[in-house]
């Protein structure tokens, strides 16, 4: 090793020189100068040309700029085309609106005279029959209002006979009872549980009769006492809302009794403030008030419309009117629903400015000495959450009908509710009030009967009219004359305005926008032809480029050619030096591999010695050798042992069943060490390779599976000698030993073996696998520095041969898994 390691020095030495020989060589050869100056040649050939493509891409860039600009100049010429043909547009429409109105006009007006000239009579019969329905209607009412006035008061003489106690529909509210039997209006009336017109002079009642009204010059100011009248949300006010007190149906809402209450209730809150005004109060008759539901339950009332013709239909005539909602949410009493209705006339009289105060004007309309006839109508929406809310009222005397205003003083007339214990028997008036109701309701019958056969005949009436079209002969000779004269221009005028249209580019202004279009788009054309030839200018000067760059690669090729043959010699010289460099380091690391391979085997020997001896020493003291364990349960006596011939097939992973053994294949190439597991294959944590002819040899730790004796026969196995005990290092540098022959290894050693059937030599290895002969490896043993005798040879030999017959040699090393 001394003497391999101080050739190792003197080879670098030779090594290096001959590089720095090489290197001069090569810088001084004049053919490799000459190529070296040809290659700058052609890399300041290819710099400048490279300035040329540069320079040239730069204007191509400009080009790219200078196109855009002249595209959008297009584009905004073509905008200003476009503009121009507009505006051209616009001024022919412009000029024959005026004209094609005018006539337009005209046409209309004389088709709708048409159509009324011809609807005409229809409307006639339509008012006749509709005012027929009307006073259908009105006999209708009034004769179901007598029968709901005389049921009412049957009712109220059958509670005075059967209250012999105190009435339990008596509830104590502040400043006198209510009798929840009865409507709010009564109570109200009868009691005065009115509200205080100032309410600032709280009285604690919680019915208005009066609302608030704004100054005129200042139609928006709030309420000055708002929030100073009772507190309906006390306790005191609970029998108001937590009783059976005129409750209102929450899905089909109000009945017409509680219509024509609320209507009364909103009516008189509206004359209180004209009467504050000096105003005359308005009169609500009870055909009024019918034909006001008529106009409430009409589509057009209920979408904020006023439709004449509907007005008309309703009631005959045109009306002054205001249409608003009534909110649902919270109306479950009409104590609540008059709450919500004079939130909404609250808004109509303070808070219409959008309508121009139009709302308020109606209800304090200036009637002078006259009464006018007004009504509420009230219609449940669809959806069930407003109420549609009409106001008609025109100047003509009232009608014959009551006066519903006049309801609240006759309650007032008929004393105030009280809650004391009586006795009545009023069974004759009961009797002669039912004889009434039930000739009222023959009547009744009749009547509806009556109405409802004029509802039919009104409605064919006004299907008909519906259906009545234009048709000139409806009109008279001058109309005619007008009408047709009217379509003549119509359709001039529409043929010049088609005309204009479609000759709009001859327009001045529109033809002097595409003459600047049609420059814009020259000069676009220019940049594009001058940018398509300055890309070609860039081609070239590319394309020069790129043969350039094949002259320097050609210069370049001819410059590594002169090297090569300039330093050829030398390099031959150098590569000498470095192949007999590296055979001396493979030299040294074969020494390595051998000094350690046999410590390892000197000191696995011994262990196997000891062992021997003591087997030795038991036979010389007449101990009988431990039979290897097979794995098998023996039973009672002894049996025959397995064939030592055909070992154990070492566990492959998988279930063999009761197979029994196979015969081992020989294999062709040394097993791989596992060197992160056991020095030794077959040990725990490593995986043997299968063989085609041979089987492994297992672990020290089972050696019973792979012989039966120490004269059992083991068939070529491969083993691999563990160093020195440790798991790095130097054992990963031992040779792998591949034993063909206990004979074989017996003779090199030079110790008797037992006969066995083969003769073929021993093969020796290094690490990678490469295999070489017995002889071959003697010669390289001789050339290694021998540091042991032939005893130690015999030691290792024997190590190998104990390792054939089974005796393991002992690993050291830890098992990672």
């Amino acid at each position: 090793m001394s003497d391999a390691q101080g050739q190792q020095s003197s080879a670098q030495q030779e090594l290096d020189q001959a590089k720095q020989a090489q290197q001069q060589a090569t810088q001084n050869d004049p053919a490799v100068k000459d190529a070296q100056a040809a290659v700058d040649q052609a890399q300041q050939q290819v710099d400048n040309q490279q300035q040329v493509v540069n320079d040239a891409q730069t204007v191509v860039n400009n080009d790219a700029q200078n196109v855009q600009q002249k595209s959008d100049a297009v584009n905004q010429a073509s905008q200003a085309v476009d503009q121009a043909k507009q505006a051209a547009t616009d001024a022919t429409n412009r000029a024959a609106s005026q004209k094609t109105d005018e006539a337009q006009n005209t046409i209309n007006n004389l088709e709708s005279q048409g159509k009324n000239q011809a609807s005409q009579n229809l409307d006639n019969q339509i008012n006749n029959v509709s005012g027929q329905v009307t006073d259908a209607q009105d006999d209708v009412n009034n004769t179901n209002a007598k029968i709901g006035d005389l049921q009412n008061q049957v009712k109220n003489l059958q509670d005075q006979e059967t209250n012999t106690q105190a009435d339990p529909n008596i509830k104590a509210v502040p400043n006198g009872v209510i009798d929840t039997s009865k409507s709010l209006l009564e109570n109200a009336s009868r009691n005065n549980l009115w509200a205080p017109m100032d309410l600032s002079q709280n009285n604690g009642n919680i019915i208005d009769q009066n609302i608030y009204v704004s100054p005129d010059n200042d139609k928006g100011a709030r309420n000055p006492n708002a929030g100073k009248g009772a507190d309906a949300s006390l306790s005191e006010y609970d029998n108001y809302f937590n009783t059976n007190f005129d409750l209102v149906n929450q899905q089909t809402g109000m009945t017409d009794a509680q219509k024509q209450e609320l209507a009364i209730l909103m009516l008189n809150q509206i004359n209180h403030a004209r009467e504050q005004r000096g105003l005359k109060p308005f009169v609500m008759t009870e055909q009024k008030y019918q034909q006001a539901q008529v106009r409430a339950s009409q589509h057009s009332a209920e979408i904020l419309d006023h439709n004449e013709n509907d007005i008309m239909t309703a009631f005959g005539q045109d009306q002054y009117e205001c249409l608003a909602y009534i909110p649902v949410n919270g109306g479950s009493n009409m104590l609540s629903m008059l709450y919500n209705a004079e939130s909404t006339l609250s808004s109509m009289l303070n808070a219409d400015a959008s309508s121009d105060w139009g709302h308020r004007e109606n209800f304090l309309e200036d009637t002078g000495s006259l009464s006018a006839n007004a009504a509420f109508g009230m219609h449940l929406t669809d959806d069930g959450q407003y109420y549609v809310l009409t106001f008609d009222y025109d100047l003509s005397n009232p009608d014959s009908t009551p006066n519903m205003m006049d309801r609240i003083a006759q309650y007032q007339a008929m004393g105030p509710i009280t809650g004391d214990a009586h006795t009545v028997d009023n069974s004759a008036q009961i009797n002669d009030l039912n004889n009434q109701i039930s000739n009222l309701q023959n009547t009744l019958a009749s009547q509806q009967s009556h109405l409802n056969d004029l509802t039919t005949q009104l409605q064919n009436l006004q299907a008909q009219k519906a259906n009545v079209q234009f048709d000139l002969s409806q009109l008279n000779a001058d109309q005619q004359a007008e009408y047709n004269n009217a379509k003549h221009t119509l359709d001039t005028i529409n043929d010049w305005k088609n005309g204009q249209l479609a000759n709009i580019n001859k327009d001045g202004h529109v033809q002097d926008a595409l003459n600047k279009l049609s420059s814009a788009k020259r000069n676009y054309k220019s940049a594009q032809d001058t940018q398509t030839q300055d890309k070609a200018n860039l081609k070239q000067a590319e394309d020069g480029l790129a043969q350039l760059n094949h002259v320097l690669a050609t210069k370049q090729t001819a410059l590594g050619t002169a090297e090569q043959k300039a330093n050829a010699q030398a390099n031959q010289v150098v590569k000498d030096k470095q192949a007999k460099l590296d055979a001396i380091k493979s030299h040294i690391n074969d020494l390595q591999n051998a000094i350690a391979t046999t410590k390892a085997a000197i000191s696995n020997t011994q262990a196997q010695l000891d062992k021997d001896n003591q087997k030795i020493a038991d036979i010389k003291n007449g101990q009988k050798p431990a039979k290897p364990d097979t794995g098998k349960d023996e039973g009672k006596g002894a049996t025959t042992p397995t064939n030592p011939t055909t070992p154990a097939k070492p566990d492959t992973g998988k279930d063999e069943g009761n197979k029994g053994t196979t015969t081992p294949t020989t294999p062709t190439t040394p097993a791989q060490p596992d060197h992160g597991n056991a020095s030794i294959s077959g040990q725990a944590g490593h995986k043997p390779a299968t063989s085609d002819n041979g089987s492994q040899i297992a672990d020290s730790n089972a050696n019973s599976q792979s012989t039966t004796d120490s004269q059992s026969t083991i068939n070529k196995p491969t083993i691999v000698l563990p160093t020195n005990g440790k798991e790095s290092g130097a054992a990963t540098q031992g040779q792998y030993i591949n034993v063909v022959s206990k004979d074989s290894v017996a003779a090199q050693a030079g110790i008797q073996a037992p006969a066995a059937p083969e003769t073929t030599s021993v093969t020796f290895g290094t690490k990678e696998g490469t295999m070489m002969t017995r002889e071959e490896y003697k010669a390289q043993q001789a050339n290694l520095p021998q540091t042991g005798n032939e005893n130690s040879k015999a030691v290792v030999a024997l190590g190998v041969l104990a390792g054939m017959f089974g005796l393991g040699l002992a690993s050291k090393g830890k098992k990672e898994f």
